[in-house]
């Protein structure tokens, strides 16, 4: 059958995706749970360096999740003759938090552009109301999370730096060479502040964390 090869494809890419998950993510889940402790009073006893490798692990924890169930989604999807469109691309290789939300979790970010951002203006209604558009649409995809504060900032947190890159002329200039660099280390540190308030309980836990 013609469908065969489309098949074998759609098995491997949903293997893949079970091994992330259970393997990739589960592991740095765990890790992330030894060295982020829920209770603030218990972070005398974990070292500064400690709670770093906390939040890296759980930045990649968060990543690995996600993109497995789209890798997941994705190879059901062929194996019964049905198209997804990729969800992740390499998002934490970005340059810039532009670049990191053309890259991370693209159905949301998409959705939300269609059905929230464009309907309330866009870009075309001058620069103040274009900074409102996007802090209303990143406050509305942080509370999609949940309903819960920590989340609310985490999507203010990342409306604010596409605000600082889109104004800030250094961000605008063409991203080479060690700007390139200095991009990608940028996003990496900013994206990984950013989880730390994700995961918290409070935003006065997630302060103590980082």
């Amino acid at each position: 059958s013609a469908r065969l090869p489309l098949i074998g494809k759609g098995i491997r890419r949903f293997f893949v995706g079970l091994a992330k998950k259970a393997v990739l993510a589960n592991s740095c889940a765990s890790i992330a749970d030894s060295l982020l402790p829920s209770i603030t009073q218990e972070l005398a006893g974990i070292p500064a360096a400690g709670l770093w490798v906390g939040m890296l692990m759980y930045m990649l924890q968060i990543y690995l999740d996600f993109s497995a169930y789209s890798d997941m989604a994705i190879g059901m999807g062929q194996m019964i003759g049905l198209h997804y469109e990729e969800n992740f691309n390499y998002p934490y290789r970005s340059v810039s938090i532009r670049d990191f939300w053309r890259r991370w979790h693209i159905s949301l970010s998409g959705w939300f552009r269609e059905y929230l951002y464009i309907p309330l203006g866009g870009n075309r209604r001058g620069k103040a109301r274009t900074c409102m558009n996007k802090l209303i649409v990143f406050a509305a995809t942080g509370l999609w999370h949940g309903a819960n504060v920590t989340f609310l900032f985490w999507g203010l947190y990342h409306g604010m730096l596409l605000m600082i890159e889109e104004y800030v002329p250094l961000f605008r200039r063409e991203c080479s060479g060690w700007k390139k660099i200095f991009g990608h280390l940028y996003v990496v540190l900013a994206v990984m502040i950013g989880f730390v308030f994700f995961r918290a309980d409070s935003l006065s836990q997630g302060v103590c964390w980082v």
